[in-house]
């Protein structure tokens, strides 16, 4: 965990301000700083011009966070496309679905497209496409669905899509989702509760572990 310094004081002393210049100062060093900030509202707020949360992000942090009493909102630089995998990996991990609306320029995601006669008769048919919802006979061969047919819908996806596997192991390395076969997930998950039953404090059958590793940056030559 990286270290971490509060900014304190009454509602409007200028702890923002305070944090402006610190940030200015830490991200012309070369650092990648973070900002948490804390909120008495129950949702937090949008990332409104002006807001305490633009002005950290406007003086160089990388990743702002809201934390309000209900909600953590945040704020950071959106990655390429090509790192959807790693948003799902770090951003929604305990989630057996993640339902997801747009992308239709990646084409290894499994899609669902949505047509009304009022709009066009005319469908995309994109890459991925496993089922059609429309609200008129649609020229498919794929399973179509009408607005009504959510249920139906729904078990398509579980039955194709949500395989639960015991234990469920996955791998992300250099932000790219690496396949396991089964050989492998079991060696992993074997050995990492292995080494964690020889540890005291620990629950005796914890149900989500993570773990992190970054290698160390080789030094330049002659150091």
């Amino acid at each position: 965990m990286p270290p971490v310094i509060a900014l304190v004081g009454p509602h409007g002393v200028g702890k923002t301000t305070v944090g402006e210049a610190l940030l200015k100062s830490f991200t012309s060093r070369g650092l990648v700083v973070g900002v948490l900030k804390s909120t008495k509202e129950a949702t937090g707020a949008t990332d409104r011009p002006g807001t305490d949360t633009t002005r950290y992000r406007a003086a160089g942090a990388r990743k702002v966070a809201l934390w309000g009493k209900e909600l953590l909102v945040t704020y950071q630089e959106a990655p390429e496309r090509e790192a959807f995998e790693a948003v799902l990996f770090r951003h929604f991990i305990g989630c057996d679905l993640v339902l997801a609306e747009g992308f239709k320029g990646l084409s290894f995601l499994p899609k669902i497209e949505v047509a009304r006669q009022a709009v066009s008769r005319e469908l995309l048919l994109l890459p991925g496409t496993v089922a059609v919802v429309a609200d008129f006979q649609a020229e498919t061969g794929l399973p179509l669905f009408g607005f009504e047919d959510a249920e139906a819908l729904a078990d398509l996806v579980v039955n194709r899509f949500c395989r639960h596997l015991e234990p469920h192991v996955e791998l992300l390395v250099d932000n790219r989702l690496v396949g396991l076969n089964r050989f492998v997930r079991r060696a992993l998950s074997g050995t990492l509760l292995g080494f964690l039953s020889c540890l005291k404090g620990l629950p005796h059958q914890p149900e989500v572990i993570e773990i992190r590793l970054k290698r160390p940056k080789p030094s330049p030559p002659g150091k």
